[in-house]
């Protein structure tokens, strides 16, 4: 019988124990993959929730602007209500808005955790019984979203239009542009960055107008593109999105677009006279429109304007605008008649959508619009929206449908509705 030596037995052993250890890491392998492919599909299913819960929100967002818009248009002319009844109507539009400090119901809610837990929370903090406003699909599914969605809800009608510059108001809004450049700190800062304010708005000016002439030296407006090394030209058409203002000569610094963006808004496009929203505008942004160059804005008026706007409208007939900002000479009354309005219209909602971690963000830009009499208020056209000059599409909206037009879903419908923009980033 034949006896194994001592390193065949050795060699056997070191086979199995190789054998083993290829067993095992195929195992691992499997192991890993298939965590993989669970975590993946959880990952998945935590993104499709946080997308839901972001459209839920978008939903309410909707409602809560219908429903705000019609309270603000309370007791106007444009209201539809007999005139007898206006005054009675006006006073309990005011009681609202008292009620809820001044503030209106998007802006209460901004950054307000809102899912299934704590629904009757945001009641108790808004004051009002929103239960009895909501239809009972988009109740039963903001208490049924998967998470929680956040809101940010910004009124653009309280931002100066810088497609104001391309169009019928091209004289009063390039003067309303270099004024907002013009006040003491801002043109110093301007100065140590090397632009004055007219040359700034000149910049923004030609960007946008459709001819190819400076608005300073009567040049060729490409000068300052090919000064900036720039290899882009002036695009000679209205702004996109305001990202795109950074092609700009000037606001391609991150500085200046960080200190005056704030105030400038693109939405929307085929922006018209009296866009600006008086009533809603920032107060140092009032201040520069109505102080001209070399001049110091009168503190205390404008500190009046901001304890006003606490308590009730500041103007509530568009008639009466330039008396809001006494002593105020005929050039900028003209200005402000021309480009200021009492009405917010355009809104841009952002809502963050969580499911476990995961967040989508779904952005829309809505503009509502007074109900034509006789009309019905759906089916309003949605603008086309062209490609962005940054960031990804925006997603078509077909006319009629419940995501363009006739007031939110579930909300009130006299305040047509239309998204002109909206997006998932």
């Amino acid at each position: 019988m034949a006896v194994k030596s001592k390193n065949e037995s050795g060699l056997a052993l070191i086979f199995v124990l190789s054998l083993v250890g290829v067993i095992l890491a195929v195992l691992g392998e499997i192991l890993f993959q298939s965590q993989i492919t669970v975590r993946t599909s959880v990952g998945e299913r935590d993104r499709l929730k946080a997308e839901m819960s972001a459209l839920t929100g978008a939903q309410f967002a909707k409602m809560l602007i219908s429903l705000e818009s019609q309270i603000n248009s309370l007791g106007g002319e444009d209201s539809g209500l007999p005139k007898e009844v206006q005054a009675a109507a006006s006073g309990a539009s005011e009681m609202i808005k008292s009620q809820l400090g001044g503030k209106q119901l998007s802006q209460i809610l901004d950054g307000f955790p809102i899912g299934a837990q704590g629904f009757d929370e945001i009641q108790d903090l808004a004051k009002l019984n929103i239960n009895a406003m909501l239809d009972d699909k988009l109740l039963a599914a903001l208490k049924a979203v998967p998470g929680y969605f956040v809101l940010k809800t910004t009124n653009e009608s309280a931002k100066f239009n810088l497609n104001l510059l391309e169009g019928a108001e091209k004289k009063m809004s390039f003067l309303a542009l270099k004024r907002i450049f013009s006040q003491e700190r801002e043109a110093k800062f301007l100065e140590e960055k090397g632009y004055s304010p007219e040359r700034l708005a000149s910049n923004v000016l030609d960007y946008v107008d459709r001819d190819n002439t400076d608005e300073i030296d009567r040049g060729d407006e490409e000068t300052q593109y090919s000064q900036a090394k720039f290899d882009h030209k002036a695009k000679n058409g209205k702004l996109e999105s305001l990202e795109e203002l950074r092609r700009v000569p000037g606001f391609h610094d991150d500085e200046i677009f960080a200190i005056f963006s704030p105030y400038f808004t693109v939405w929307p496009m085929d922006a018209k006279e009296k866009s600006l929203d008086i009533n809603a505008a920032p107060v140092e942004l009032l201040a520069a429109l109505v102080t001209p160059p070399n001049q110091e804005a009168n503190q205390a008026a404008f500190d009046k304007i901001e304890d006003d706007r606490a308590e009730n409208t500041f103007v509530k007939d568009a008639r009466n605008i330039n008396d809001a900002f006494p002593g105020i000479d005929e050039e900028t009354k003209n200005m402000i008649s021309r480009i200021g309005g009492i009405k917010s219209s355009v809104y841009r909602v952002e809502v963050r959508g969580v499911s476990n971690g995961i967040e989508r963000v779904y952005t829309m830009v809505i503009e509502t619009a007074k109900p034509k009499k006789g009309a019905a208020t759906s089916g309003a056209p949605a603008s086309p929206i062209p490609n962005p000059a940054a960031g990804t599409p925006p997603v078509a909206v077909p006319p009629g449908s419940s995501a363009s037009s006739g007031g939110a879903a579930g909300g009130p419908s006299d305040s047509p509705i239309r998204i002109v923009y909206q997006r998932f980033q």
